[in-house]
């Protein structure tokens, strides 16, 4: 029986995944350029990441749920097509209605990406080992995400259509890598293959509906609340450190470098061994509370350097959260990986809606107010977590 997935199925994964999440990452910062070219205002700027974020909402728990029942590869590969088809069509576009089509046409088609990767690492690696699978998975993305930018740095000279190019391109690469190495995901024993088969039989709106049980709820939450704050963090970050300290643009690219450099650290080469002396709840907790005094850094500065610091802390941690929680879900057997990990993406989706939104708002009345209300979403969370752990306590008393 495996324990862990192939390495090499893994590392071909992970390459495909870090490919793509660079393409990703390069587009981000070249976007207000294209927008900027076609003399969009800061609204329709901001509306086409929100419509990004709302078709991945929409569309991900239904490839999920395609995915457990054709087969994960097939979903990859899709995804990963749609990604790169994406890209390219940016290109064409020359008005603000084709750029909304675009992004919305790009977002469905490639949402089916990451549930099926997860998936495919969830389906092949035992539990007592997933979230150590997980979590090098979450650092793959993380540092493709990291190097995006900078590699659009380097060729944005170029011309405002290069990185978008480039964007595709990375994305389309990958496929045959995909097709050819990617094995389709197999489940590991004769248990889960009998949970998949009665998991198979509930509906879509069923499966849905799942995300308001015992077990899935406090999950879906933290992954929701977690994803408003830092993506009210990620948007107001540089205004809020050009406003109160008046930051060049090497202390913000610091700053946000600090955050997810750090993730992407601690996944790939602390997790492993905290896991050894820690269970997952127990993380859970501790990267709650990390991110909360990070956010608090952040909030009452005296200085530049320590929102740097608060910045760290935060990516330290979310990178002890976030796979913690996305392997905890994995565990539950009640729905198909596919549809598990197309909510979770949904609920991530969900967040960067309404954390732009909210925080943008608050900004405006107070600066510091999008940090705040970050720390306080994330002791809520922290709550939440205290309140399922204790009744789960009780029921096991009662058993």
């Amino acid at each position: 029986m495996k324990i862990m997935m192939d390495r090499k199925a893994f590392f071909l994964l992970g390459f495909i995944m870090f490919l793509t999440m660079t393409g990703y990452g390069i587009v981000l910062p070249t976007l207000p350029f294209l927008a900027d070219d076609l003399h969009l205002s800061s609204v329709q700027m901001s509306s086409l990441i929100i419509i990004w974020a709302i078709s991945q909402l929409i569309t991900a728990p239904l490839w999920g749920r395609l995915a457990d029942r054709i087969g994960r590869k097939p979903v990859l590969i899709f995804g990963v097509f749609g990604f790169g088809i994406a890209f390219l069509l940016l290109i064409f576009a020359q008005n603000y209605w084709q750029l909304v089509l675009v992004r919305l046409i790009g977002a469905a088609l490639s949402s089916g990406a990451q549930p099926a990767a997860y998936s495919m690492v969830a389906d092949q690696t035992e539990k007592m080992h997933r979230s150590k699978a997980i979590a090098k998975m979450g650092a793959v993305n993380g540092l493709g995400f990291l190097c995006g930018p900078a590699i659009g740095g380097v060729f944005s000279p170029l011309g405002v259509m290069v990185p978008f190019i480039i964007a595709g391109s990375l994305a389309l690469i990958t496929l045959p890598f995909a097709w050819w190495f990617i094995k389709e995901s197999a489940v590991i024993n004769d248990e889960e293959n009998r949970l998949k088969e009665e998991r198979d039989t509930l509906s879509l709106w069923k499966s849905i509906g799942m995300i308001t049980k015992t077990g899935y709820w406090n999950h879906y939450t933290i992954i929701l609340g977690l994803s408003i704050a830092a993506s009210s963090f990620f948007g107001l970050l540089g205004y809020f450190m050009i406003a109160k300290f008046d930051a060049s643009s090497l202390f913000v690219s610091l700053a946000f470098s600090a955050q997810a450099g750090m993730s992407v650290i601690v996944q790939f080469f602390f997790l492993n061994k905290i896991y050894e002396y820690l269970d997952e709840e127990k993380i859970c907790k501790i990267g709650l509370v990390i991110v909360i005094v990070g956010y608090g850094f952040i909030s009452f500065s005296p200085y530049v350097w320590a929102v740097i610091f608060g910045c760290t802390l935060t990516g330290l941690g979310q990178a002890l959260v976030r796979p913690t929680t996305t392997a905890m879900l994995s565990k539950q057997n009640e729905m198909g990986q596919g549809i598990t990990m197309g909510l979770q993406h949904s609920m991530d989706s969900l967040g960067r809606i309404l954390g732009p939104l909210w925080g943008g708002w608050i900004f405006t009345l107070f600066i510091s107010g999008p940090f705040v209300t970050s720390a306080i979403i994330t002791a809520l969370l922290l709550g939440i977590t205290y309140i399922t752990t204790h009744q789960q306590n009780l029921q096991t008393k009662k058993a």
